[in-house]
């Protein structure tokens, strides 16, 4: 498989030279398809070399009668995402829950620790009790944060204040870090908390964080977890009676956990050879040794096999490691689970390893990156992102990767892996010659170019400032994640992905014009001319020219050149905001999203060049909208749009100003799913046109979307198929239906209210729905909270017992 990957790999490198040579160097065609011939013929008899190996082995594996390497049968059962589930450790959770809701006595602060070796199951036991329900009625303010061990402070205070406190706002990013500080005490000052601090290493970690979470004196907690017991007795507050260690599981928990994660919760193994497959599970248990991780990972791999003696090879396997030390024999267990992927799974997990460890990552980016690198193949009619998302929700099932988070309509946001799969994933994929990751010991250029090896694809320089002159020109990724950059890209001469999440696009000038493999470019920019050469970019699939370091209110278009019409392989654009020319005849037939396009060009010519689009966020300032109010009915050139967001941006609320004007819910494209409103200050009226959307899923009303105090729902029926609904920040005062609102809201699973401050109740009608299992109050009158608590009320009455209500900073509430 080495020598098939590294023919394949040269082939690639000179026709991709090639391509390059032509499209610069256009002066001198002939000596360069020359220059390429003689190259190629060179791979060509390596190739021949190569097929001559494979044939003997095929051969040899027939006498032999050995199974052919690298198959995978088809799931027997339902692979679909199965949540983290904690087996075991009752009374270890009991006495945990006691121990944060009733403490010692003391209205102090109190620190709990949980230690425990990787695989243990610290995580999870953390998030059990995080989500326990007398938690949330005592705690008004629950967080958690990972800090593990290349950690940055920035991030883990945006965190605390967008995710847990809901105080971030655009100019967070713009505050060095003691601002940061200030604002999450100042957040948390006062509130009874209860923050998860996941897996910290050191005792220095814990001395840099632990000033930010105030002793209000109201029994605020701390749940700490850590594979250190040092740093666990370090920063518990009463090290005797505040630490917990993780044991092992028992046997029982053991087996529970392991039928669960391969078949589900309803698990049986049905056929005449039940009695035989559950042997072997009973072997493949007792040689996990009580490691959750372990039992998860084997059971992964066994979920997709029906055959007893593909059971009987992975027990095998797994006994083979009985004498191994924990940690080598996790990291064995994942290399099996590793071994029985297909080949193109293989790929995508390793690439998790281009990352930083205990990485978040944003599902979107992820699944665009390995298109980019050309990890998914399209099969039949499929799009490159199905296929993509297969592969996630494949890894998923398997217990090799982990929800983060999820949207209201249960996609998947942001998800992340193991530290022990990160160490697998960039160990295996450095021996592969795929990955090489720049380390804090290899500070000087001579160290960097020491260590590289030729023909390595992916490089990632997480935390360090490295030069690139230096760098081989075959690395096709450059994965950047610290702040500074030199302007040596010049010798990266065949990059497909440039992802630069700390640099400014500024500091690349023309560069990236030479850079005609390039697929997939991320930058941020402060400037509004793009000043990137984009005219030989003609492979580049997405582009992003981020705003994470600026502020909201600096807002800015960035305008870009006609060249980009003929960018046909363009799938993704997402800038600050986006002004594009005239496409004229050209379309741009690959492009599926675009975020951040300007008021001015929502035109029927430019939504005639991007007629394919399924996910469009429309954003500028008040002054930048169209003073033709129809120019919304231009929308309908965009039969594809699934997703729609439209964003006022004005320096205080604009009374009686109109963006634009609806009279039939025509307006809208028919697929439209999901639609956003900010500060578009429309009447309350216009949602009787936008509840005869026939596919509308998730409605999201921010910041005056809709102005006025009474939404007064028809008598006729609405909303079809909607079932989440958010209103944030609104003046809404009554919201009243004249028929009943079950009726009006058929499918309605969710409805989230933040910040609504006047609104007191919500249709009383809700306590008839069917269908409806979460009302989520934050920031709201107590009175309102009363009122959903009663139609939880009559829910249960009924023997409906689908439907939560749950309240934050609410102050009826403990929560």
């Amino acid at each position: 498989q080495r020598r098939i990957k590294d023919v394949a790999l040269d082939a690639e490198d000179e026709v991709e030279s090639l391509m390059k040579q032509l499209i610069i160097e256009l002066d001198d065609d002939e000596q360069v398809l020359e220059c390429c011939r003689t190259k190629l013929d060179k791979v060509s008899q390596q190739a021949i070399q190569v097929t001559d190996s494979v044939e003997e082995l095929i051969i040899k594996q027939k006498i032999n009668n050995c199974p052919e390497a690298g198959s995978s049968a088809s799931p027997r059962l339902d692979a679909s995402i199965r949540e983290n589930v904690m087996e075991g450790y009752n009374e270890e959770r009991e006495r945990m829950v006691q121990r944060l809701t009733r403490g010692s006595g003391s209205n102090r602060q109190e620190v709990v620790s949980v230690v425990g070796m990787p695989g243990i199951g610290k995580t999870t036991f953390a998030k059990t009790i995080l989500f326990e329900n007398s938690i949330k009625r005592v705690f008004r303010i629950r967080g958690w944060i990972t800090v593990s061990n290349n950690y940055d402070l920035r991030k883990l205070l945006l965190v605390l204040l967008r995710d847990v406190i809901r105080m971030g706002d655009g100019n967070d990013n713009t505050m060095d870090i003691g601002k940061l500080a200030e604002r999450v005490q100042q957040g948390l000052k006062g509130e009874k908390y209860l923050i998860v601090v996941d897996d910290i290493w050191s005792k220095d970690a814990w001395d840099r964080i632990s000033h930010w979470f105030p002793d209000c004196g109201n029994k605020s907690r701390i749940l700490l977890t850590s594979r250190d017991r040092e740093v666990g007795e370090y920063a518990a507050t009463n090290p005797k009676d505040g630490l917990v260690l993780m044991r092992p599981l028992t046997q029982d928990e053991s087996r529970c956990l392991f039928y669960h994660k391969a078949f589900g919760e309803n698990y049986s193994i049905r056929g005449s050879d039940i009695d035989e497959f559950e042997k072997v599970g009973e072997k493949v248990i007792t040689n996990c040794k009580g490691l959750p991780l372990m039992i998860t990972a084997i059971a992964g791999i066994l979920c997709s096999k029906s055959k007893l003696d593909e059971w009987m090879e992975v027990a095998q396997s797994v006994s083979s490691l009985v004498n191994d030390d924990d940690y080598k024999q996790c990291l064995k267990v994942v290399a099996l689970s590793y071994n029985h992927l297909p080949s193109l799974m293989k790929a995508c997990f390793l690439h998790f390893g281009v990352f930083p460890k205990a990485h978040v990552i944003s599902v979107k980016k992820l699944i665009r990156l390995w298109i980019a690198e050309g990890l998914v193949n399209l099969k039949g009619v499929e799009e490159f992102e199905q296929v993509a998302a297969r592969v996630l929700h494949d890894f998923i099932g398997k217990s090799l990767v982990i929800v983060d988070k999820s949207s209201l309509n249960g996609q998947i946001k942001t998800c992340r892996i193991h530290d022990l799969f990160h160490d697998f994933c960039s160990k295996e994929a450095e021996s592969e010659n795929l990955l090489y990751v720049v380390r804090s010991d290899s500070t000087t250029i001579s160290q960097v170019h020491t260590n590289f090896r030729q023909g390595c694809r992916w490089m990632s320089v997480p935390s360090i400032y490295y030069s690139s002159q230096y760098t081989p020109i075959k690395i096709r990724s450059l994965y950047g994640y610290y702040k500074y950059f030199s302007e040596g890209l010049f010798h990266f001469k065949l990059l497909r992905v440039l992802d630069l999440e700390g640099e400014t696009a500024s500091t690349l000038g023309n560069i990236t014009g030479d850079l005609v493999c390039l697929r997939y470019l991320s930058v941020m920019t402060h400037d509004t001319f793009a000043i990137l050469a984009i005219t030989n970019l003609w492979n580049l699939q997405t582009l992003i020219l981020d705003k994470k370091s600026l502020s909201r209110i600096f807002h800015k278009i960035v305008t870009f050149p006609k060249e980009i019409w003929q960018m046909s392989q363009l799938r993704h654009l997402y800038s600050i905001g986006i002004s594009l020319s005239s496409p004229g005849d050209k379309v741009l037939g690959n492009l599926q999203s675009v975020s951040g396009l300007s008021p001015r060009c929502c035109t029927k010519e430019i939504f005639e060049g991007i007629k394919k689009v399924k996910k469009l966020a429309i954003r500028g300032w008040n002054g930048e909208y169209p003073t033709d109010l129809k120019w919304i009915d231009n929308l309908k050139h965009l039969q594809d749009l699934e997703s729609l967001s439209i964003e006022i941006q004005y320096w205080s609320t604009i009374n009686g100003t109109r963006f634009f004007s609806l009279t039939s819910s025509d307006s809208f494209p028919q697929k439209l799913k999901k639609l956003k409103l900010s500060r578009t200050c429309l009447p309350w009226e216009y949602m009787s046109i936008i509840s005869k959307l026939p596919e509308l899923e998730v409605l999201k009303l921010k910041y005056d979307a809709l102005v006025g105090d009474e939404w007064k729902a028809t008598d006729q029926i609405g909303w079809p198929k909607l079932r989440f609904l958010l209103l944030a920040n609104l003046n809404l005062e009554k919201w009243r239906t004249t028929a009943g609102s079950h009726d009006h809201f058929p499918g309605l699973e969710c409805v989230i209210i933040t910040n609504c401050k006047f609104l007191k109740e919500i249709p009383q009608g809700f306590a008839d729905s069917k269908k409806l299992e979460l009302i989520e109050l934050h920031k709201c009158d107590p009175s309102l909270v009363a009122f959903a608590e009663k139609i939880q009320e009559k829910h249960e009455d009924l023997g409906r017992n689908k439907l939560k209500v749950t309240a934050f900073n609410s102050e009826s509430l403990e929560e």
